[in-house]
This record gives structure tokens, C-alpha cells and sequence, in this order.
């Protein structure tokens, strides 16, 4: 490897290093004191003298030397001063060379990114509980590996709603059991064409679902994939009302909304209250406005997610008992 240009190596140093105070110990291999340099005072260690056991200075170093020729590598140490500290070990021809660089700004940097971590994982657990309920843990393990920064995001995204149509006034006639018994299998044929397609259930409130896609990594454009998914739920429930009219059950019908995109993303609350996922946007007004509108069986979808689903408009000319209408603001 070439040497490097003086000048090239102090703005490495003023770079990466000097911000660190580094200290720097040249020792023999058994741990005696050659030479040394930078600021050992910042991490306690003063007194020194040669032919010192750098363990006498630096106590936690107890048992590590003679070493083996090996490079080593101890992060956020705290040392006897309290300062926490990288400590580098790594062989050379004059001996063994001893580096400690200033971790306590890292050491911060992740002591916030672990309580980010666990209060994302708090979000998490409390979700898959919901949801749990109509999936196997094992999918929903896999439906919710993804990051979202805690402080917010734009995403271009695509909200559905969907409403199960009707179902409130018939609720008013039978008991409670026979309600929760009968919205688990609808919402359950709602959802899974949901999670089918790559979306994320936000929330369910009583008879209806809220859905966004585009958080979830994927082949295809979040507008294709909640369309996708609005078919799906509408055929799903299609299938569930044979058989349920074999057996002289009463039906239901859902309407559909669906809006696309730039929204702000992020997770509300804080340790002592219900952490939650919050979507906010036009996009998301827009898709609930929709879903009042349409009729049974009926998806309505914005311009901008219509522009987004390229080969699918071609079956949206075609007949078909599900009827798509696309809403313009013009």
C-alpha cells in the first residue's frame, strides 16, 4: 500500500480522529510501557513512566496481555475515570499498539437509538396482537419487518378504506357474541387479501378497515397493489356470501375507497401512553371520503391512483359485477 501524502493523512486525522482525544501506547508484548502520546489524562491514566504494566494504569487491560498478535477491538468501554472509551489493541514490529478513542458521544448515540428501538418494538408487539387474532405469528413476524423513523416521514403511499356495508343496523338485532363472532369473519376476509398484497392494516374501527401500502418494500407501486387488494377483498367476500347463503345466512357487501400520495408517517405516544402509527395527508381524507361514497361492491379510487395502475385499467373497461369509479377533483 502507498504511503500517504502527509498532508492527505492530517485531514484524515482532523477527520475521524481529533475530535476523539486520542491516546496512544506503544508497550512490549507482555504489557510493559515503550512510549506513549495524545491525551491519556482525558481517561485518567497519568503518573506514567517507562517499562510501566499498562494494567497498572489502566486496570480493566487486566489479563489481556501478552497477547497473541491479534488485532482487538473493545467498544464503549468505561474506563476507572468514568470516560467511556474504544480501546484499539493491534500488533507492530516496534511491539503492540494501544489507541483509546472518546466513545461517550457514540455511547449516547446509542443508548437513543436503543430506546428508539424499544419503543418501536413496544408499537410492534402491540399491532401483531391485533392482528395475530387472523394471522399465523410467524406471517406476522414477516409483514412487520420494517423501519420507520420515529420522528416522521414522507412516503408516497396508498390508504384504502373499506366498509362493510349494512352491518350496523343488523347488528341491532342480535347479541353481542353473534356480532364479534360475525365481524371476525368478515374483517377477517378483509384483511388477509390486505397482507396478500403487501399493506399494512392501520386500524379497525367497528365495521370498517383502514390500510396502507407502500410502507412495506415491494415489486410493485403501492396504487397497484391496494387495486390489487380491493378485488381481492371484494372476490373474498364474494366466496364467503356462497357459502354463507348455502346455509340461509344473511350477507354482506363492502364499499371501497382508495387515494394516493405524499404522506407523513410516524409513531404518536410516549412510554407512559399507547404508542400508535399515525398517517396524515390528503391522500388518507381523501380515501375515507371515497369509501362513504361508494356503493356495494363498488371501488372508488382517486386520479392519482388510477394514473399509477397502468395495465390494470384495461380491466376496469371490461364488464364486471364490481364496479370502479375513478373520482376527479377537477
Amino acid at each position: 500500500m502507498p504511503d500517504i501524502p502527509m498532508p492527505v493523512s492530517d485531514y484524515i486525522y482532523d477527520l475521524l480522529i481529533k475530535d476523539f482525544s486520542p491516546a496512544f501506547f506503544l508497550l512490549e508484548k507482555n504489557g510493559r510501557l515503550k512510549t506513549w502520546g495524545g491525551k491519556p489524562e482525558v481517561y485518567g491514566i497519568t503518573g506514567l513512566k517507562k517499562g510501566d504494566f499498562i494494567e497498572d494504569h489502566l486496570f480493566l487491560l487486566e489479563g489481556f496481555f501478552p497477547t497473541d498478535d491479534e488485532r482487538m477491538c473493545l467498544s464503549c468501554v468505561q474506563t476507572e475515570s468514568g470516560v467511556s472509551a474504544d480501546i484499539h489493541i493491534f500488533p507492530d514490529e516496534q511491539g503492540c499498539w494501544l489507541l483509546l478513542l472518546d466513545a461517550t458521544q457514540k455511547e449516547a448515540s446509542l443508548t437513543t437509538l436503543q430506546q428508539e428501538v424499544n419503543e418501536l418494538s413496544l408499537f410492534r408487539d402491540k399491532h401483531l396482537k391485533a392482528l395475530n387474532q387472523y394471522l399465523g405469528q410467524k406471517d406476522a413476524e414477516k409483514l412487520f419487518r420494517l423501519t420507520l423513523q420515529e420522528t416522521g416521514e414522507s412516503k408516497y403511499i396508498s390508504v384504502l378504506f373499506a366498509d362493510i356495508r349494512g352491518f350496523t343496523s343488523y347488528t341491532e338485532h342480535i347479541n353481542p357474541a353473534e356480532i364479534f363472532q360475525l365481524l371476525d369473519t368478515y374483517m377477517a376476509a378483509i384483511i388477509m387479501p390486505v397482507l396478500d398484497e403487501g399493506g399494512v392494516v392501520d386500524k379497525i374501527v367497528g365495521d370498517s378497515a383502514m390500510a396502507v401500502f407502500g410502507m412495506l418494500p415491494g415489486l410493485l407501486s403501492p396504487s397497484r397493489q391496494s387495486v390489487k387488494a380491493a378485488f381481492r377483498i371484494i372476490e373474498s367476500l364474494r366466496s364467503l356470501n356462497r357459502l354463507r347463503q348455502k346455509d340461509g345466512q344473511r350477507i354482506f357487501e363492502v364499499g371501497i375507497g382508495i387515494a394516493s400520495g405524499h404522506s407523513a408517517l410516524g409513531i404518536i405516544g410516549s412510554w407512559d401512553r399507547r404508542k400508535t402509527l399515525s398517517v396524515i395527508g390528503p391522500s388518507v381524507n381523501l380515501a375515507f371520503r371515497l369509501e362513504k361514497l361508494a356503493r356495494p361492491d363498488e371501488v372508488l379510487i382517486d386520479e392519482n391512483t388510477f394514473r399509477k395502475i397502468d395495465a390494470l385499467q384495461s380491466r376496469f373497461s371490461k364488464t364486471d359485477e364490481t364496479r370502479l369509479g375513478v373520482f376527479s377533483c377537477a
